[in-house]
């Protein structure tokens, strides 16, 4: 009996053991990381891309853009995201577009990160979808991506072995950028 309390004893102080490399979307800043908040939010749109330095270091690893798609009757549009500097992006495992994340999902290596595959040099950037939406004849509309009218819902990122995210609304003509961090 008393090998059972101690063997329960230590599976309860093991399980208590968390990860160092995790990390859980909250809206709270932490040693890694500082929450921006911009007031206004940023609004990407057909008109004005936007850019954002994610580690303070003068150089811009995110980029986004919303450009029309030409097709036979209503024009169409994609959201974009491009990244650089070796900044990664969490995809779903689904479809590998960028992931559609909420409050308190956890950020850790073993995720999804985009350029595993890939060597890349600090100049070179990759694109990712957003979201894209057209209609090829009056009855058949097409949309593809994960954030396609979403509210609320976060991008992951990482570089080298930091997490962060970005709080975005995305819909047909905009995108705004509602919060995001940058890593210290």
């Amino acid at each position: 009996m008393r090998a059972l309390s101690i063997i329960l004893i230590l599976l309860f102080i093991l399980s208590c053991k968390t990860e160092s490399n995790n990390l859980i979307i909250t809206g709270e800043n932490n040693k890694t990381y500082v929450i921006i908040k911009p007031d206004p939010v940023i609004l990407v749109s057909k008109s004005h891309q936007d850019s954002l330095d994610i580690n303070s270091d003068g150089i811009f690893e995110l980029k986004f853009k919303i450009t029309p798609i030409p097709t036979s009757t209503v024009p169409g549009s994609k959201t974009e995201i491009s990244a650089k500097n070796q900044l990664q992006i969490l995809l779903s495992v689904e479809n590998e577009y960028p992931d559609t994340l909420s409050m308190n999902a956890v950020l850790n290596s073993d995720s999804y990160w985009s350029g595993l595959d890939t060597d890349w040099t600090d100049s070179e950037s990759i694109t990712f979808l957003l979201r894209s939406y057209a209609c090829y004849t009056y009855a058949h509309c097409q949309g593809w991506g994960n954030f396609r009218n979403v509210n609320d819902k976060y991008i992951g990122y990482k570089i080298g072995e930091k997490f962060g995210w970005i709080l975005v609304d995305s819909s047909q003509d905009e995108l705004k950028i509602k919060e995001y961090t940058v890593l210290k």
